[in-house]
């Protein structure tokens, strides 16, 4: 990587951002919204590139990979066409960079992870990565395959500390920043401030925003079932506790690792007892962000929309079905009070949590201003960071 200020100038100018994109995720979806600000405001990109099919709430000529790639992404022939795509991508980038996420948890024999790893050395473009988090790996071969990858990385911005000590572990030499989620972002990327504390006003019903999870790949089928019943019912409960109307965000519509059905069941379940609004990725980024701004109190099993209930000053609680959501919980110094198991056995322990949110209006103890500041850090730490005077 060139270390001269006209090196580091033109490997900003054309970024090509590639993740977990293509999956109907609003999370993944708001990193892109995100990165296509930060970027031109941070980097001085002139026209970043992402490797994904087209998003609602970006230009047409941001995303370069055709949808029909991802229609089955088990299909060999679609395999190939999207790595052919993603590669045609790389003659005109600056540079290569993982854009947010969980991108370096899973990898495999034929993965394109490599072939970035590839490009990057032959052609001393610099490799970088920025709001993301590293593990927990998979299994053993894609903690080897990974570690491979990451070695040849630049830079790298991670969202958690448990990253920073993996990437200890791994032996990695480049630039690391303890930075956070890119969705910290959002409001600045939206072109807004942070909004006020949710409190319903007097005479106004609470209105609750909820998340579940349509598959949880690392819980018993009886485990997870019990899960999704708890929690619906623990809503229907609140609902009539509280008097209060319900907006159900469908935050992945992917035909199979999406939140379609178990959404569509917790409508059905709250069916004549209180205004339901449904909110999907198919609807966009800003629509979910105003959306939630709506709200008055969150339960949440998707990251990001404990994510976004938090910046949106929304009282969340955010059932922890991964260690990534326990994380995350800790750096934002959630109360204790306010925390759910993994699984939680009881409806009324749900109702009790969200009543006391609701009652308190008690967000996180991390202040939003610090975790829009983390999440900046991706980028003006970074070499490729534009100088102000």
């Amino acid at each position: 990587m060139r270390t001269d200020e006209g090196g580091i100038r033109a490997a900003a100018k054309n970024p090509l951002v590639v993740g977990y994109y293509g999956m109907q995720n609003v999370g993944d979806n708001a990193f892109c919204v995100v990165l296509d600000r930060a970027l031109t405001e941070y980097w001085g990109a002139e026209r970043p590139i992402f490797a994904a099919p087209p998003i609602v709430d970006l230009p047409a000529d941001r995303t370069r990979i055709d949808a029909k790639w991802y229609q089955d992404e088990h299909g060999l022939k679609n395999r190939v066409g999207s790595l052919l795509s993603r590669a045609s991508l790389l003659r005109e980038a600056s540079m290569v960079l993982f854009g947010g996420g969980s991108v370096f948890r899973e990898m495999g024999p034929l993965s394109e992870k490599r072939l970035y790893s590839l490009v990057s050395r032959a052609s001393s473009r610099p490799l970088a990565a920025v709001g993301v988090s590293i593990g927990p790996f998979l299994d053993p071969a894609s903690r080897k395959r990974l570690t491979e990858v990451i070695k040849t990385i630049d830079y790298i911005g991670v969202r958690d500390q448990a990253s920073v000590e993996l990437l200890r572990q791994a032996g990695y030499t480049g630039q690391v920043v303890a930075a956070g989620d890119l969705a910290g972002l959002l409001p600045e990327a939206l072109g807004e401030e942070l909004p006020p504390i949710a409190r319903p006003a007097q005479g106004v019903r609470p209105r609750l925003g909820v998340t579940l999870l349509g598959i949880d790949y690392e819980a018993a089928g009886r485990e997870a079932q019990q899960r999704e019943d708890v929690l619906i019912e623990g809503v229907r409960e609140f609902v009539r506790k509280e008097a209060a109307d319900v907006t159900i965000f469908v935050f992945n519509t992917h035909p199979v690792h999406g939140d379609v059905r178990v959404s569509e069941r917790l409508r059905q379940a709250l069916e004549g007892l209180c205004d339901v609004r449904v909110v999907t990725a198919a609807d966009g980024v800003r629509a979910t962000w105003q959306a939630m701004k709506d709200c008055h109190v969150g339960l949440h099993m998707r990251l990001h929309g404990a994510i976004f209930s938090y910046v949106a000053g929304v009282p969340l609680v955010l059932v922890p079905y991964q260690p990534k959501c326990e994380h995350l919980l800790d750096e934002l110094g959630q109360p204790a009070q306010l925390r759910l198991g993994r699984v939680p056995d009881r409806p009324d322990a749900v109702v009790a949590a969200l009543a006391a949110s609701l009652d308190a209006g008690r967000l996180p103890a991390l202040a939003r201003e610090e975790f829009a500041h983390r999440a900046r850090l991706n980028f003006t730490a970074a070499p490729w960071a534009v100088r102000r005077s």
